[in-house]
């Protein structure tokens, strides 16, 4: 692989096919997570874990290379295990196992993948509390810490659900999905269209109770990767319910994150910062929200969302590409979590893995691994 830079949506994608497949067998059976200059790998025990095998079968989808199937096929075995050893049970079951389970089956057909994708979403409606109407975000259920957080991430983590809904013929999965989006909604986006990080409710008695944060800047800032979650996430939602109440918050998410975004440059990984603050940027926030922009470019037929999306990606690619031959990544700049100082300016692998479904989406072939069964790819792209 060269050492030049890709400079269009097409020659970046071409060359992060070659790099995904230079990576094919370096990390083995252990899933990449962040860092710089190279990955940092874990067995699978985090809620990252799932994004390596999604760049797998992304990879694969366009390819058909058999290396990058066999590879992910692989890493499934371990999903069931730590299902099996409740490792790591958390709101994220829906990113686990919609881009490993969902996506092979998807891809392969493989019915055990069906099956324990399922059996994901089965653990995953058991974290909804009715009395808020919310599904609990960390730790085993009813922490008593923990038992009245909900986050904005989730949003992204419903799709298995509705998903579940669409193979098994039970509502009751779609129901569960439909009213967390609703407390999303109702508690964690503002006004304004800005988003709390995370809410808290009385676990008891459902009571609302404030909006936090934990990874964002301040409890009234403007976390960007949570801002980003929320416009992905409510397109999903929109795209499976057909609710002009969440394509309508759709729009007033990403409005608002396309008005305090600068207009040429990567997000920082929060918009709302002082001058003292750091000033990191955030490029899987700008590869999240280029993706739920394309989403809603989709579902609405609006032209300048799209724009928006390219505009975003044309950045990360001028700004955040790793080209060093001998690197694993594919984009740098990557915030995790600032206030712990994590990460701060690294790899991401759920930054790569947005970045490839944007580069994918754009040039019209992404396969769908979020949305309704049988959607195929998800619109023509770029001419």
């Amino acid at each position: 692989m060269g050492s030049s830079k890709p400079n269009t949506i097409r020659s970046t994608l071409e060359w992060a096919i070659e790099r995904v497949q230079s990576n094919c067998h370096a990390f083995g059976l252990a899933f990449p997570t962040r860092g710089y200059p190279e990955y940092t790998t874990a067995p699978n025990d985090h809620w990252v874990a799932s994004f390596w095998p999604g760049i797998l079968w992304l990879a694969y989808h366009v390819t058909g290379d058999a290396d990058l199937r066999a590879q992910a096929e692989a890493l499934l075995p371990s999903f069931a295990q730590r299902l099996e050893r409740r490792v790591h049970i958390s709101h994220d079951l829906g990113f686990l196992y919609t881009l490993s389970a969902r996506a092979e089956r998807m891809l392969t057909g493989n019915k055990e993948a069906r099956e324990i994708a399922l059996w994901a979403a089965r653990e995953l409606v058991q974290r909804f509390n009715p009395r808020g109407g919310y599904i609990q975000a960390w730790q085993e259920i009813g922490h008593p810490d923990e038992a009245g957080r909900m986050i904005v991430d989730c949003m992204m983590n419903l799709p298995l659900l509705y998903w579940a809904s669409e193979q098994t013929g039970d509502d009751s999965y779609r129901e569960v999905a439909r009213n967390h989006a609703l407390a999303t909604r109702m508690h964690l986006v503002r006004e304004d269209g800005s988003t709390y990080h995370t809410f808290f409710f009385d676990p008891d008695t459902g009571q609302p109770l404030a909006g936090k944060t934990h990874q964002g800047y301040a409890d009234e800032s403007l976390w960007s990767r949570g801002q980003a979650w929320a416009i992905y996430g409510f397109a999903l939602t929109a795209q499976w319910l057909g609710d002009a109440r969440f394509l309508a918050v759709t729009e007033s998410t990403a409005d608002q994150f396309l008005a305090e975004s600068p207009p040429d440059s990567t997000p920082l990984w929060d918009l709302r910062l002082p001058p003292d603050a750091p000033q990191h940027l955030d490029s899987s926030a700008g590869a999240i929200a280029a993706c739920g922009l394309l989403r809603l470019a989709r579902l609405t037929s609006g032209e300048d969302y799209f724009q928006q999306a390219e505009t975003l990606v044309k950045t990360l690619i001028a700004e955040c590409v790793e080209t060093d031959p001998n690197r694993q990544g594919l984009i740098r700049h990557g915030a995790q979590h600032v206030p712990a100082d994590e990460t701060p300016d690294g790899y991401l692998i759920f930054g790569d893995y947005f970045f490839l479904e944007a580069l994918l989406t754009l040039t019209g072939q992404a396969p769908d691994f979020w949305g309704p069964s049988g959607g195929g790819e998800l619109f023509g792209g770029i001419s």
